[in-house]
């Protein structure tokens, strides 16, 4: 294991040496010349696809316009890639599986436009399967999607009309973010892109508009790009529901001088603070990590990283001192409803990933400002509406980090201390949803533990209010401004392998609860009132479950056909759930019905190839016919000692507040999953010393008494 040093010192021009120093650190741990049957598909596979696709509509309409939302890869049926991952092991001769292209697109014709979805093999370069999409089944939105409508909109003659009605500041230039959002009824069909408007009077680009919306949510229809409607929204406080239109009936306007800049951008801010010295993470010998391809080593850690258009980033094959753990780990999905209820703000609950996709709004991530020491990246390829591969550089950031101390005792006879510090790896994505960030991060430790920490963070979606005025649904948080009350829902999906690929799991939910007693006739098991006692029942159909705090309810993932040589238990791994607020509207409302993973803590299918995606498959203007992870659980499969996936619905309720503006501070939540009975000792206790010899920290002030 390599040191890590933290330093601090004058910024000189050895600081941008290291910066290239960490580069060609980077460089010189990864080679390219391994494939797995989980890499992400290259650009020229993408080329391929495209290719492929596009013969096959050409014979059976030349005349129709293709529209690619998505070519990602089609990963291999788990039984044949278990079978590979097994030989590969044995490095037993294995022909490498097929590859095989997913893909989206809209066909435009005299007829209107229809969606459909392709399974594309690259091996054989044929049409595996091509199949028409349903009306109800909305396609997501992408990039090129979004800009387009964006620039329609501005164009858009009739939006002019309005817009030179709202008679808005000299120089105001309208900003309009394409947000999608839901339906009211199971019935409706049109697939429509909603658009949150703002206006900005600054000529810099990046000028917070968020700090003045406008009081309107213009619609505009994706497949004419023209507008559909413009629905007013409410603009005072309390239970109103009167538009602006109320204030043009009476000959008055909105008081847009009223509204205040309110900037974000370090260049444009009045002052920056100051007496902040450089933090430097040095690694003089490289990183402890080694990277083939996709594959990772690191602190008895393998894995490989994957990553696609909706999921983003992905771990594979997971493994620790050779032994297998996890065979898929994802964020699978996730909502955002709003708690205002007035018309049309009923409908406004984003799923970004099923909607846009995280790997579609994945960030560049740059040296020494997303993370810092030294640094490995993933890139990946994406397709663009016309087909052509999109680079996107650098999405995914693998390094080290020091956790603080990760054990310690000191035997107070002799005063002697042993001690470590706890390293962790990171594996890193940041994605931009319009306004807002999120902030992923695997962290593996020498522990053997896995964690995901998700951090909320960006712009909070804001709508325009009287100044003056307040609202039950919000907080003012520049004058003008409300910022609604919302709830950030995730679901992760973790495919077990504990103990072995291709074994079979249970997951066991464990209670701690007291054990019974009674003062004026204490039992014999308990005469003294003090015990408790670990409750275990096993999940054998799938189904659901909530967290309990209370009862610090625990769900352990177990392989029944394995045994600890030490406790005599099953081994297994155990998930800490964060016992986080759950879907806030009401069960029979559409908001509700859409989001399938929001009303429980726990899920536990049977695994099904092609069941990644929780909120279903399409979650664009869905009314909660997604099909997604209720419909797995109506199916009571067997998932005692088999092939099970569980799932974990967490996240935060976001009451805003004026801290939150005009940038919010992290919001951090962190879910873990932990050895239980795996091992036959602490895992981390050969972990090197902690010592200044390896640390080299330097004494500032001459502040230390006694340090050695």
């Amino acid at each position: 294991m390599a040191p890590i040093a933290t330093t601090t010192q004058d910024i000189a021009a050895d600081t941008i040496q290291a910066a290239k120093t960490a580069l060609s650190m980077s460089a010189s741990t990864s080679k390219t010349t391994t494939s797995h049957p989980l890499d992400p598909l290259s650009g020229d596979e993408i080329k391929t696809a495209v290719e492929i696709i596009k013969s096959h509509v050409q014979q059976v309409d030349s005349e129709a316009k293709i529209w690619f939302k998505h070519v990602t890869l089609h990963e291999p049926p788990k039984v044949e890639l278990v079978k590979y991952l097994l030989a590969t092991r044995k490095r037993s001769a294995t022909e490498g599986l097929p590859r095989e292209a997913a893909a989206l697109i809209s066909r435009t014709t005299s007829g209107g436009v229809k969606y459909y979805e392709y399974i594309v093999s690259l091996t054989s370069n044929s049409v595996v399967s091509c199949q028409v999409v349903a009306d109800l089944d909305h396609a997501p939105l992408d990039a090129d999607e979004m800009v387009a409508a964006e620039e329609a909109l501005l164009q858009d003659p009739e939006f002019a009309k309005v817009v030179e009605k709202l008679r808005l500041p000299e120089g105001a230039v309208v900003v309009a973010d394409s947000w999608p959002y839901g339906c009211d009824t199971v019935d409706e069909v049109p697939r429509l892109i909603p658009m949150m408007t703002y206006y900005r009077t600054s000529s810099d680009l990046d000028s917070n508009h968020y700090a003045t919306p406008l009081p309107l949510i213009p619609v505009m229809n994706p497949a004419t790009m023209k507008l559909h409607s413009v629905e007013y929204t409410p603009i005072y406080g309390g239970e109103s529901t009167e538009t602006i239109e109320t204030l043009w009936s009476k000959g008055e306007n909105f008081p847009w001088e009223k509204h205040q800049p309110h900037e974000y951008k370090h260049d444009l801010q009045a002052s920056i603070r100051g007496g902040l010295e450089p933090l430097e993470v040095v690694q003089k010998n490289g990183p402890s990590f080694k990277v083939d391809g996709r594959k990772v080593e690191w602190q008895k850690w393998e894995f490989v990283v994957g990553f696609n258009y909706r999921e983003g980033l992905t771990l594979h094959d997971i493994r620790y001192d050779g032994r297998d753990l996890f065979h898929r780990l994802s964020i699978s999905d996730m909502t955002v409803p709003y708690g205002d209820p007035r018309t049309p703000y009923h409908r406004k609950q984003a799923f970004d990933l099923g909607d846009v996709g995280a790997g579609v709004c994945a960030n560049q991530l740059d040296l020494g400002c997303d993370c810092l020491g030294s640094i490995h990246y993933f890139s990946a390829d994406m397709v663009t509406s016309k087909g052509d591969v999109k680079r996107m550089n650098n999405v995914v950031c693998l390094h080290e980090q020091d956790e603080g101390i990760g054990w310690k005792h000191t035997n107070f006879r002799t005063g002697n201390a042993s001690v470590t510090r706890s390293r962790v790896l990171v594996i890193q994505m940041i994605i931009t949803v319009a306004n807002y960030e999120y902030i992923f991060a695997w962290k593996l430790d020498q522990a053997a533990n896995i964690h995901l920490e998700t951090r909320a963070t960006g712009i909070l979606s804001t709508v325009a209010i009287i100044p003056g005025e307040t609202s039950p649904y919000g907080t003012i948080v520049n004058p003008g401004v409300l910022a609604p009350n919302h709830q950030h829902i995730f679901s992760v999906r973790m495919d077990p392998a504990i103990g072995g690929l291709g074994e079979g799991n249970t997951v066991v939910q464990e209670d701690s609860v007291p054990m019974a007693y009674d003062p004026k006739n204490p039992p014999k098991n308990n005469p003294w009132g003090v015990g408790y006692t670990v409750e275990k029942t096993p999940m054998e159909k799938s189904g659901f479950a909530n967290a309990a705090p209370h009862k610090n309810r625990v769900f352990k993932i177990i392989n029944p056909s394995r045994t600890n040589p030490i406790s005599g238990r099953n081994i297994g791994y155990k998930l800490i759930p964060q016992p986080s607020q759950l879907m806030l509207s009401h069960p029979e409302s559409v908001g509700f019905a859409r989001a399938e993973f929001a009303d429980h803590h726990i899920w536990v299918t049977k695994y099904k190839d092609g069941e990644l995606f929780s909120g279903g498959q399409y979650t664009n203007q869905s009314s909660g016919n997604a099909r997604g992870i209720k419909s797995w659980v109506a199916r009571q499969d067997n998932v005692a000692n088999d092939d099970l996936v569980l799932w974990h619905t967490f996240g935060l309720t976001h009451n805003t507040r004026v801290e939150d503006f005009p940038v919010m501070p992290c919001e951090t939540h962190t879910i873990s999953l932990k050895p239980v009975d795996f091992f036959t000792a602490s895992p981390a206790i050969d972990v090197p010393p902690s010592t200044q010899a390896f640390n080299k920290s330097t004494l500032v002030n001459g502040s230390c008494g006694s340090c050695h």
